[in-house]
């Protein structure tokens, strides 16, 4: 066998091997079509094979049965997609997937007939790669239950992806929603029955293209809609970042950023924030709103950075706001804000580490009653509320980061949050996937520190460790990518090299 050979059927065990490891679940399709605008021989009375594909997309859904999938070639298909049937358990989901390799466009522009690019009213539909653009609501569920939607872009519509009436067990991973004018994902009853049980992986919602409009990255509308969870979702550039009105939701390792108004907004009981980081929002990095009921918001493990007038702010003494291992720092006004929850007894908070640009104010209790940093140290702010006997203060943000800034908001050497937690209700593993604890003890905050501080398996270089680098690691490691952004970070074993054992490594990190 010669090397290339040898180099291509590596390259081959690694893509099947890394197929298999994201979808355990996949199964041979009974039948396989195919929709090619570019092929010139493409038109919807063809057979639907790879030598006489479809013309359109609609076609295709129109004559999917259950187990059936249709992948789509390149090309931009001016048409908007509604579901015919469902798939089911025992034939398998209808699947409409982009080509492997390919990025099928489905656009708005000059179509009349229809408003939304795709409205899925059925249950068991997969969808797989596609850009969804120019309309004024990009993907629209209804009344749907176990709907998948992967690696899909939307972008340039008046709402991003809706859910809406009873629409349950679905599922969105690596979607990247931008360019909106009043949400980039958002679950709500509208009128009919609430949603429930839906799961957001390292989706994207970023970029509102109104700056007056109260726009939300990601939304789970009023009502008794309940058991969402994201994971390493990222907002930016909008009103709200996460607003969340669902009880029974928890978001881990999600991160808020340069939001007009605040990162996190929670209105309903049982909600949890597990590694999260917000920082540089205009107003608030996690407000507590009330809903006229009471309920308990837990905060674990999150990094609140530059809230520009408070870090942390509980509007009602009715919730109960939990703070366990958390640190919050910078900001120009008020740390940590709390409406009579000392004397409703309805807060309730350790092992955390505070400071504030105001450092009179780091930490206030309804507007009356105020702690400096120099008071917490003293033991005063635990004296009057009998909470954060083991919490700490900083003087400086400078001590707290590595590199001495609040840049990458990981802990530096000497930092006060280091090995300052308490392993009692802590993830098992920081917002890098590290296991906690790298130290003597849990550190304070969503990163946990290590030596040396690097990124371990960010391979795009955003920031963040994400499926999104476990997809190029391994189309890096098949041959299907050029090169790596940060090939050092992908290098997670350290041995000098970019190999399967790295893939293997992030995957576990990710799981």
């Amino acid at each position: 066998m010669t090397r290339t050979s040898r180099q291509q059927l590596i390259r081959g065990h690694l893509l099947g091997w890394w197929m298999v490891l994201i979808s355990p679940t996949l199964t041979a399709a009974a039948t396989v079509y195919y929709v090619d605008a570019g092929h010139p021989l493409a038109a919807d009375a063809n057979t639907g094979t790879r030598a006489e594909p479809w013309r359109t997309i609609q076609h295709a859904l129109d004559r999917l049965q259950p187990g059936e999938t249709v992948y789509i070639r390149d090309g931009v298909y001016a048409e908007g997609l509604q579901t015919v049937r469902s798939g089911d358990l025992e034939s398998g989901p209808v699947t409409v997937a982009a080509f492997p390799g390919h990025r099928p466009v489905v656009d708005g522009t000059g179509v009349a007939t229809a408003a939304t690019g795709f409205t899925i009213r059925h249950d068991h539909i997969h969808v797989q790669g596609l850009v969804i653009r120019h309309w004024d609501t990009g993907i629209w569920l209804e009344g749907a239950g176990h709907t998948r939607l992967d690696d899909c872009e939307v972008h340039q519509a008046a709402f991003g992806i809706g859910a809406a009436d009873g629409t349950h067990d679905f599922e969105l991973n690596r979607v990247i929603i931008h360019h909106f004018d009043l949400y980039g994902f958002d679950a709500s009853p509208s009128g009919g029955a609430p949603c429930y049980y839906g799961t957001l992986n390292d989706c994207l919602a970023h970029t509102g293209r109104d700056p007056e409009q109260n726009v939300d990255g990601f939304a789970l509308g009023h009502g008794t809609q309940y058991g969402f969870v994201l994971n390493r979702c990222r907002t930016w550039g909008v009103f709200d970042g996460f607003d969340i009105s669902a009880r029974g939701t928890r978001l881990e390792r999600c991160v808020a950023h340069d939001c007009t108004w605040g990162g996190f907004k929670i209105w309903q009981d049982d909600v949890r924030l597990v590694n999260c980081l917000a920082h540089d929002n205009q107003v608030v990095n996690v407000e507590l709103d009330w809903d006229e009921e009471p309920g308990v918001v837990r905060l674990i493990n999150c990094t609140l950075v530059d809230g520009a007038t408070w870090n942390v702010y509980a509007e009602n003494a009715g919730d109960t706001l939990q703070l366990a291992n958390c640190l919050l720092a910078g900001g120009d006004n008020i740390g940590l804000l709390l409406t009579e929850h000392v004397a409703a007894g309805t807060y309730a908070g350790d092992f955390n580490l505070f400071h504030c640009g105001n450092s009179a104010r780091v930490i206030v209790d309804n507007y009356e009653f105020e702690f400096s940093g120099e008071d917490i140290a003293a033991g005063l702010w635990h004296t009057y509320s009998g909470q954060d006997g083991h919490s700490a203060t900083a003087a400086t943000v400078v001590e707290i980061f590595s590199g001495g800034t609040a840049t990458n908001f990981r802990p530096g050497p000497g930092s006060p949050a280091v090995d300052a937690g308490t392993a009692d209700g802590a993830p098992p593993r920081d917002m890098d996937g590290r296991r906690r604890a790298q130290g003597a003890a849990v550190d304070i905050g969503c990163f946990e520190y290590h030596a040396p501080p690097g990124r371990w398996g960010d391979a795009d270089g955003d920031g963040y460790v994400t499926s999104f680098d476990r997809l190029n690691l391994a189309r890096f490691l098949a041959g299907n990518m050029a090169r790596l952004t940060d090939a050092a970070a992908a290098d997670i074993d350290a041995d000098g090299r970019v190999s399967l054992p790295d893939l293997i490594r992030l995957h576990d990190r990710l799981r």
